[in-house]
């Protein structure tokens, strides 16, 4: 039954059956009694919810009678402009119907929790998406280039200084900049440093001082004091993750697939732009010309 739950035409199908039952109990509310207005019990009590929202207290008698009211306002002028059929060609209310449709196949496809198999393997699909990247925690000292009139020179004495157990804060130059860097990524090191300084101080291995590094600063003696290598988590590490991106894209591949189905039984005629007489003609996703009339 799993195996055959993952399949995409069992979807649809449950899609469908959900969108034909709507319809048709549309249809027959609509077409057995089409000037009955109910104002149910569920109803009363959304208005009533609705006016405690905004009011902070339930609606008094004669302020739910013209809850009411309104409520049956709006349903008269909603039928009157479907009569009228003042919703054809409307591009706002065509763009909030399918919004609507989209928002009940998005609810349909949360139905539905996803175990640990189908993560694993989404996770499989998407390395990209859950591999962490390299992580270092390091120090650095920075050397500024206009204080020192042969930099090379210098920062190989500081080096060496530090490599001797000189503390960090008492050598270098002043600056901005923090000193310490806890478990930062290359993309979080390029952020500051730029990608050149990031690229080179990432594969470095704890231990000694080495430099010097050159970023969009100046220069920098680094010390690289932890690493953690570039690795994939299990699933148990970054599942919340896992299952967001995961319904995310279930709800664009469902959303998808049952418009493919929908549109395979539209005939899609496009006209040429010029007028001309020529058209094109899609019928179940064939192609075919055909003159436009």
């Amino acid at each position: 039954m799993k195996a055959l739950w993952k399949e995409p035409v069992v979807h649809f199908l449950l899609i469908g059956t959900v969108l034909f039952t709507a319809y048709e109990l549309r249809q027959e509310e609509e077409n057995t009694v089409p000037n009955h207005i109910l104002v149910g019990s569920g109803q009363l009590e959304q208005l009533a919810a609705r006016f405690q929202r905004s009011r902070l207290r339930l609606p008094t008698d004669i302020e739910l009678a013209a809850l009411i009211e309104g409520h049956v306002r709006e349903e008269v002028y909603y039928r009157q402009a479907l009569a009228m059929g003042l919703d054809r060609d409307d591009a706002v209310v065509r763009q909030r119907m399918r919004q609507k449709l989209e928002f009940l196949l998005e609810d349909l496809a949360t139905e539905t929790t996803p175990g640990d198999e189908q993560l694993i393997e989404f996770m499989q699909r998407h390395p990209e998406k859950f591999r962490q990247e390299t992580r270092i925690s390091f120090t650095q000292v920075f050397l500024n280039p206009d204080k020192h009139q042969d930099l090379a020179a210098d920062a190989m004495q500081t080096l060496n200084r530090l490599n001797n157990g000189a503390p960090p804060e008492t050598e270098g130059d002043p600056t901005l900049l923090e000193q310490e860097f806890l478990l930062a990524t290359q993309h979080q090191i390029a952020r500051i440093f730029g990608d050149l300084f990031a690229q080179q101080i990432v594969v470095l291995e704890p231990g000694g001082w080495s430099g010097p590094f050159n970023s969009t600063y100046g220069d920098h003696l680094v010390r690289v004091s932890a690493k953690q290598t570039e690795r994939f988590p299990a699933l148990e590490e970054v599942r919340k993750q896992v299952e967001r991106d995961y319904m995310v894209q279930r709800r664009l591949e469902l959303k998808d697939i049952t418009y493919q189905k929908l549109r395979e039984g539209y005939e899609i005629i496009v006209e040429k732009r010029d007028g001309a007489g020529a058209g094109m003609t899609e019928n179940t996703g064939a192609e075919s010309d055909q003159s436009a009339e």
